[in-house]
């Protein structure tokens, strides 16, 4: 029998003031959406790994406008995560084997079944315009109803 491993992947850009200067990081983690939230949200459990991170380079923006910075800004994004998550195309079409705690060898499909993000990369993941609604077409005036 085979087995589904629902991938969770999370992002958070993150600023790193206090420690280094006004520097960012934009980790990429990865959990498995079995294990128990109580179990994922401790750090000390190590049920969340960190698997990739995420260009934080100021781009020259000498030679290009704003529309077009933010549309580099998002092909980057886009093609980081597609070459990040690529491994669990084949895995998740095919199975990988996988000994589990009993000793039993199975077969896993990892499956990505959730995303979690702030909303401004909500908005980057989306392709949508900060300020307006990721999930409907809802006009920025009614995002507050």
């Amino acid at each position: 029998g085979a087995t589904l491993a629902p991938i969770i992947i999370a992002t958070d850009k993150t600023q790193l003031t206090q420690f280094s200067g006004n520097k960012a990081a934009y980790p990429v983690y990865l959990t498995i959406g079995n294990i128990p939230k109580a179990t994922r949200r401790k750090p000390s459990k190590h049920a969340c790994i960190l698997i990739a991170y995420l260009s934080v380079e100021k781009m020259d923006r000498s030679r290009m406008n704003d529309q077009q910075h933010r549309s580099l800004v998002q092909r980057l994004f886009h093609e980081s995560m597609h070459i990040i998550l690529k491994p669990f195309i084949k895995a998740g079409t095919d199975g990988v084997e996988m000994t589990s705690s009993d000793g039993s060898v199975r077969r896993v499909h990892p499956i990505l079944t959730c995303y979690v993000a702030d909303y401004p990369e909500q908005c980057l993941v989306a392709c949508t315009k900060y300020g307006t609604c990721v999930k409907c077409k809802a006009p920025a005036n009614d995002l507050q109803n």
